[in-house]
């Protein structure tokens, strides 16, 4: 009877452990679709709302270098005509046979402004994590998605994640989106059928946006790497710089390797900008411009590559042409140069000897603190990612409430079990199957935050 007994015992706690196991692979099969089905109507209205709002707001120019307000172009000054009376011709002095003109000096070069965004569409374009950000559509596998911001498991719940230190789609650089593949509505679950010369749309609050679908290695328009390759979400590609990279967990119901697929921009990217910073102020530089070391690390800011810039020289005036006459004299420029150097001014050896010496003006006087424009830098830090996001390799903090919620289920079966020892076993079972499923399911959703997004 003891060993019946124990054979008993053992038995049923087999079958609950299979009953648990089946519950969870229902929750993550067709439970977690339902619930991301349900946030994707959600967001769906919200990126239509946000696309609605964005029309009635005043975007940045497209050409971010050129200034929507003209400056007027200085008339040439016109050479003085002869009177009417001319004076006698023993009067003329006969060595001027011609009235030289008072040279005109030439008007400076106005700065044109970088362009300020509206904060309210900056705002929206740049959304808090977990907010619609993009719509992709993919025609080849039937894929039309809501893009959220971020790549945490709780965004990856409801829509494909844009990585945030990456550009966003339209942009120049690398803009990379990750997701599931087997659960939460698996948006990404047929990527692996995608070959090159497939089209995949994005459209953001910037435009819509066409990428092309680049060959690898073996021809195929996909690759396999393993879960710490993070190289393909850097910035500095020589080759389709401006490309989309998606990616997810490999093979389906694993997290064993991740599977990429590379596209290609077709057409210019259109310009990137900095968030709000801390202070609600737009800061009117773009996302290719020097950005300050000692920035709040927390802030997310979208860096693109650009080309090193080449140096200007700055000229005091603009030479004007020459007249059609070669007896017209023509002005020269106030700050010609002269054989000996004003004092203060730094010799070249100097110059060799401390290169990073502040400028010094022709007056010799230090220039000013600030400078009058914002000046590009030559090479934009590029922003890395240490990983692929919690929502493709797991949430290890949701341990805790995993257990939690595990060990509640727990003793509410031990209750209903006590229950229906004392008292009826039908009516004891049946009041307890409501709230053992409710916690149940709180503990998958936390043991499902633990295991990679696959």
């Amino acid at each position: 009877m003891t060993v019946a007994r124990i054979l008993g015992a053992f038995g049923k706690t087999v079958i609950c452990i299979g009953i648990i196991i089946l519950l969870f692979g229902i929750f993550q099969l067709w439970g977690t679709g339902v619930i991301e089905a349900r946030a994707q109507q959600d967001l769906e209205g919200q990126f239509s709302d946000l696309l609605e709002t964005s029309e009635g707001l005043s975007p940045p120019p497209s050409d971010p270098g050129v200034s929507t307000t003209p400056e007027p172009t200085p008339e040439p000054t016109a050479t003085p005509e002869p009177t009417e009376d001319p004076l006698p011709v023993e009067e003329i002095d006969p060595v001027q046979t011609k009235p030289s003109p008072t040279p005109t000096a030439t008007p400076q070069p106005t700065a044109t402004p970088e362009p300020t965004p509206d904060p309210a569409w900056l705002e929206l374009l740049y959304p808090d994590w977990g907010s619609p950000l993009a719509r992709i559509h993919i025609p080849t596998i039937g894929l039309s998605k809501t893009v959220v911001e971020g790549v945490r498991v709780s965004d990856l719940r409801k829509a494909p994640g844009h990585y945030p230190n990456t550009p966003l789609p339209g942009q120049a650089g690398n803009a990379a989106i990750a997701g599931h593949r087997t659960t939460y509505g698996a948006p990404f679950g047929e990527i692996n059928e995608l070959v090159p010369g497939d089209q995949i749309f994005v459209e953001t609050i910037q435009g819509r946006f066409v990428y092309q679908v680049v060959a690898q290695g073996d021809g195929h328009g996909h690759l396999i790497v393993s879960p710490g390759a993070i190289e393909v979400l850097d910035q500095d590609f020589s080759e389709h710089p401006n490309r989309l990279t998606l990616t997810a967990c490999h093979p389906k119901g694993s997290a064993r390797q991740r599977i990429i697929v590379v596209a290609e921009l077709v057409g210019e990217p259109v310009p990137s900008y900095r968030q709000l910073g801390a202070d609600g102020q737009v800061d009117a530089q773009l996302a290719d411009e020097d950005v300050n070391e000692t920035a709040d690390p927390t802030e997310t800011v979208t860096q693109t590559p650009t080309p090193t810039a080449a140096p200007v020289e700055e000229a005091t005036t603009t030479p004007t042409p020459p007249s059609a006459d070669d007896t017209t004299p023509t002005p020269t420029p106030a700050a010609a140069p002269t054989e000996e150097a004003p004092a203060g001014a730094p010799t070249p050896e100097a110059a060799e000897e401390a290169p990073e010496q502040a400028p010094v003006t022709a007056a010799g006087d230090q220039p000013p603190t600030e400078p009058q424009s914002p000046v590009p830098a030559a090479q934009a830090p590029t922003a890395t990612t240490d990983s692929f996001g919690e929502g493709l390799n797991g949430d290890a903090d949701a341990w805790p409430p995993a257990v939690l919620w595990g060990l509640a289920a727990l003793a509410i079966w031990f209750f209903a079990l006590f229950a229906g020892h004392r008292w009826k076993k039908l009516p004891a079972y049946a009041l307890s199957a409501l709230p053992f499923l409710v916690v149940m399911f709180m503990a998958f959703w936390h043991i499902d935050r633990i295991l990679p997004s696959y």
